[in-house]
């Protein structure tokens, strides 16, 4: 092999090692760089203007860089139900959550939700974003004050009573 040879070898050998890194960092950069969005859903929360007021309470969170414009927050039902979901009216005029801004939460009031005491291990909340994805909380595993058989519908207005978490049937 002659000198010319080897530098054109070297040089070769060098593109494909930094094009594979460039090609490979560039990958990682477009997965880091899209939003990601978490869904919590809590039950059983009481209100400090109003004690024995309890409510639930959606949050929304942008854990991901890019800037997402959420559209619509709302708890989804059982698929037998009546309708597919329950909108959250705070969440109609939209947010746009950035990196690092704080969550945006939604409450959720117990009036409308007695008629699924049967599936309450069915419900979860959603959020929807602008380009139409939707990210999902996790379905819960603690039995809500609403779901009880001793609540009553005339409010959400109740004694603090202690429950011990139930797990969904099956």
């Amino acid at each position: 092999m002659n000198g010319i040879q080897i530098v054109s070898l070297v040089t070769a050998i060098l593109g494909a090692v930094l094009g594979t890194a460039g090609f490979t960092i560039s990958i990682l950069a477009f997965l880091r760089d899209r939003p990601r969005i978490t869904v919590v859903l809590n039950w059983d929360l009481e209100s400090a203007e109003r004690p024995g007021f309890r409510i639930g309470l959606v949050s929304v969170i942008n854990i991901g860089r890019r800037a997402v414009y959420i559209g619509a927050v709302a708890l989804e039902l059982p698929k037998h139900s009546e309708y597919k979901a329950l909108l959250l009216k705070g969440s109609i005029p939209g947010k746009r959550l950035g990196e690092g801004d704080p969550p945006a939460k939604y409450m959720v009031t117990y009036d409308k939700l007695e008629k699924y005491k049967a599936d309450w291990y069915l419900i979860r909340a959603f959020a929807e974003d602008s380009t139409g994805g939707k990210y999902y909380s996790e379905l819960t595993k603690i039995k809500p004050s609403w779901a009880d058989e001793r609540w009553h519908s005339a409010s959400s207005d109740r004694p603090q009573q202690k429950q011990l978490p139930q797990l969904p049937p099956g």
